[in-house]
Order: C-alpha cells, then structure tokens, then sequence
C-alpha cells in the first residue's frame, strides 16, 4: 500500500526544547540511566502509534489524542515516551488527513524529535498498515529499515524503556510479542435475543495490551494477505501474525501503567493522574487524590505504579 508521509525529522538535543512539565529524565540524566540499566539494542527498531481516532467514544468534541492535559495534548506525552528511547530511531504517528496539520504543529510547538507522520486509513488496521508501509517506503536509506516494529497506542502515554527492551528482544527472536494483564471481569457470551448464553473461565484468559512487536517482514506479511473483513472489523495485530504468518507470539505480562484512555470518564480520571506524573515526578513528596497521606515519590515506572494504587 502507497501512503504519502510527512517528514518531520530532526536532531536528538533537547537545549532548545520549551520547559513543560516532564516526567522522563533529559540530556545526560537519561544517557546514563540508559546505561546503567545495560538496555543493549543492536538492531534498527521503530513504533507505529495509530492515532487517527475520531473520540467517538470518549463523546469529546476534540478526538482523544490531542485533548489536552496541563496545556500540552496527550499524545505529545505519548511522543515522549518513545522520543526518550535512544534505540528507537523512528516514531510514525498515523493521523486522520484533516489532523495532519495539526499533528505538525505539535511536532514543531513542542519540538518532537524522529517523528514521521503519516496519513492514516478509515480503520484502525488500515491506518496501523499504512504506518508500517512508510517504514518500508523506497524513498527511505536502506539502513532505516526496521528490523522490530513496535505498535502502541497513541492514548497511553505511560510505557516504560525496560518493558519496551522486553517486547522488542522477544519479538526479534519470536517475529511477534504482545503485553497482557489480568482480565478485571468476567468475560460472558450472549444469545441474540440478549440472554446469557455462557461465561469465560476468567483464569484462563488474558486482556491484550499494548505495546505490541513484530519483525518487520511478519508484520508486513500479515497486512499483505489479511482480508477486506480483518481490515474493516478486526482490531488485533497478534492474531493477523499467527492467522498469516503461523508466527506465534510472546506473551509478557506488563505493568499496570498500560492503561488507555477510550471514554470520558477514563480521560477525566487519567487526565488527573497524568497530572500527578507530570508535576509531582521531580518533586520528594506528593499528595494523592481521595487520600490525606503524603507519600515519597518514586521514580519512572514506580511512581506511576505508587500512583495508580492510590487512585
């Protein structure tokens, strides 16, 4: 499939980027938590964020990902958390046609690094195929070619370096992987006429999460032979990998940061955690919502995961 992307590249120095409020560390504080974290990867790895939702379900005026949270739209915190990633080189943003221009200007207002954009299709795997048809695209150095591509959504701002190294190594070595976490409720099945016809062992099954990692030639092989139907109704990539591909996936248990913002009341809720991640992540102490308590803050990852138990 030919999509015609925008380009908006630049360098890695961040003197120039405007003083928002930031959750990750910057300059040499991130090079050497990278380092001594010993997160080595030695292949080319980019991100598919599929973006181009209409906030239907959020029943917002402005779609989800560009609602904004201290000022800033959600998806530039998103951004950021791949942007921090030293070993990602290219982050595609796939947007609906008519938010392209306002995509660019979150590029430049906020001065976002190694972002493509890219117009996205009616579906959600149309869009998330033409992501992954710009990776591939002849105009590109053949050297930017990934050899993992990692899909996530553009609504979940939180995901952490150590859990992004877990999905890609073990898609490299597997040709996919995906998170999972717990299933929250039990999962029914109904009759037609709105009766319970049967329930789910819970146990025994997973909610799928993003991200999600493929090597890039099952991904592409797996878009290249899916159906009209899968490209209208389907909405997992792991199952295109196996039904295509007979790749079997990676199933890694991930934090309970995963979580997406898809209606109002998740967006007013999240938006108030986001708050919390955002302007407390530097500061020794931080208050909670519902509570009186005062409670060190944490760093990264366990912060947020400090946070989301006092919600």
């Amino acid at each position: 499939m030919e999509v015609s992307p925008v380009y908006m590249q630049g360098d890695d120095s961040e003197q120039d980027r405007p003083a928002y409020p930031r959750l990750f560390p910057t300059g040499e504080a991130r090079k050497s938590d990278h380092l001594k974290a010993g997160l080595c990867v030695d292949f080319p790895v980019s991100v598919v964020l599929p973006a181009g939702g209409t906030g239907e379900r959020t029943g917002l005026q402005t779609p989800k990902q560009f609602c904004p949270c201290l000022g800033r739209p959600l998806i530039s915190y998103t951004v950021e958390s791949f942007e921090r990633v030293s070993w990602i080189q290219t982050i595609v943003v796939v947007v609906a046609k008519e938010n392209i221009g306002l995509m660019m200007d979150i590029i430049q207002r906020f001065q976002h690094k190694k972002v493509l954009v890219v117009p996205g299709g009616s579906t959600r795997h149309r869009s998330i195929c033409n992501g992954v048809a710009a990776l591939g695209e002849q105009r590109r150095p053949a050297a930017h070619k990934p050899k993992v591509v990692i899909i996530h959504d553009a609504v979940r701002p939180f995901v952490d370096e150590d859990f992004l190294h877990k999905i890609a190594m073990a898609a490299k070595e597997q040709g996919a992987a995906g998170a999972i976490r717990p299933l929250v409720s039990t999962v029914i099945a109904t009759t037609s006429e709105g009766y319970l016809d049967h329930s789910l062992e819970r146990a025994k099954y997973r909610a799928s999460e993003m991200p999600q990692g493929f090597t890039y030639d099952v991904i592409c092989e797996a878009y290249k032979k899916c159906t009209e139907s899968d490209f209208e109704f389907g909405t997992e990539c792991l199952h295109l990998a196996l039904q295509y591909c007979g790749t079997n996936a990676k199933l890694i248990d991930g934090p309970p940061t995963l979580w997406k913002v898809s209606v109002k009341t998740t967006f007013e809720t999240r938006t108030m955690l986001c708050k919390k991640v955002f302007i407390c992540g530097n500061m020794t102490v931080s208050s909670f919502p519902g509570t009186d308590s005062v409670t060190p803050v944490l760093s990264g990852a366990n912060f947020q995961q400090t946070v989301m138990r006092k919600l």
